[in-house]
């Protein structure tokens, strides 16, 4: 259950300080939610708990007044979780989580003639209490509450499984350790590479893990089922309601306690940038740590857990393939980093600290 009191408005202004007006908006408050209760169970765990039941827990949200302007303008918010049987635990958020809001605002000033598209604009966001229902309104009131299902948790040695494996891209503290296999990571460049003039994709499922003695979770990809069901052009992958079935159907299948961890698609940069040169293809802003606005609407409807993420799957034009990894950080969709891990059978280190020999993982 989420509570809030206030509503909350942009002030956009040009980059000299001139205003150019305030727009109401409605907040999508449920990714910063699902952050602020997800890090109460990882503090619950962190205690050496077992993984609460969030049946019956209230997030609210309060706005975190500017140090300068005070209110109402805000520096940003702040989620209480206050959850059956532990104290509160409270998350921060930074205004950067109005910043979709803000380019959709600023939309209609470019409508109005007031700006122009691509101009450069600032925002400041306010929030305001929200008006008391006037007298004699014939209100009708219910309740109701969303049930969260319990998260299965496997309790694995995190040391051992980091030991063996290789990090890639940036570790944020905020981020929980995620491993993928070596042949995960095959596989969805394979299929990648057969699409090759479209894009291509599948789910990731797994787990998640607590290690006891670190008091720490992790998230473990144990593999990926194709999505045969789509709708696929050279820009832009829809997933039809045939392949969540299909999901469905092999987690039953399967019967490994498994979880759907997340997704992955593929970009076909060489389709996209055949007609540049090599040397501008190698510093493609598109080569690597591109996630799309299409991307961002689709992880946000189906994959909105905290431990959520995307694997993009980048077919170079300079005749081999990359892979970027994304997923929730205080609300926000963001880069993040990962590891790989051997895949069965592969050779491990040796005692003298070698590295993991794993062929497979070339990705040329």
């Amino acid at each position: 259950m989420l509570k809030n009191d206030y509503q909350y408005a942009l002030m956009l202004y040009r980059e000299g300080q001139a205003s150019l007006g305030q727009v109401s908006v409605k907040v999508d408050w449920e990714p910063a939610r699902e952050w602020a209760e997800f890090g109460a169970l990882k503090q619950s765990v962190g205690r050496g708990l077992e993984p609460a039941d969030q049946t019956g827990w209230i997030s609210t949200v309060t706005p975190i007044w500017h140090s300068t302007l005070g209110e109402p303008y805000l520096n940003g918010f702040r989620i209480d979780v206050a959850a059956k049987g532990s104290s509160e635990v409270s998350t921060d958020f930074r205004n950067a989580y109005f910043r979709q809001l803000a380019k959709q605002a600023s939309e209609l000033f470019v409508e109005r003639g007031a700006l122009k598209k691509g101009d450069r604009f600032k925002y400041l966001v306010a929030a305001f209490p929200r008006q008391e229902k006037e007298q004699g309104a014939v209100e009708i009131r219910f309740t109701s509450e969303e049930v969260t299902p319990p998260l299965a948790v496997t309790d694995a040695s995190l040391s051992h499984l980091l030991d063996e494996a290789i990090a890639q891209g940036d570790q944020s503290k905020d981020d929980i350790p995620l491993l993928v296999p070596g042949n995960v990571l095959d596989e969805v460049k394979a299929l990648s590479k057969q699409a090759r003039l479209t894009e291509t994709g599948g789910v990731l499922i797994g787990r998640l893990g607590r290690d006891v003695e670190r008091c720490e979770m992790f998230a473990q990809v144990t593999a990926q089922i194709p999505a045969r069901h789509t709708e696929a052009t050279v820009t832009s992958l829809t997933f039809t309601s045939d392949t969540w079935t299909d999901v469905r159907a092999a987690l039953e299948l399967r019967r490994k306690g498994e979880i759907m961890l997340g997704w992955w698609h593929s970009h076909p940069v060489r389709e996209w940038c055949k007609g540049c040169s090599v040397e501008s293809q190698k510093v493609c802003s598109m080569a690597s740590d591109f996630f799309s606005a299409h991307d961002r609407a689709l992880h946000r409807t189906i994959f909105p857990r905290a431990y959520s993420v995307a694997l993009v799957v980048n077919d170079l034009p300079v005749d081999h393939a990359t892979y970027s990894m994304f997923g929730w950080k205080r609300g926000l969709l963001e880069s993040r980093g990962f590891h790989i891990s051997p895949s069965a059978g592969a050779q491990k280190k040796d005692s003298n600290g070698g590295g993991i020999a794993q062929a497979a993982l070339a990705l040329s």
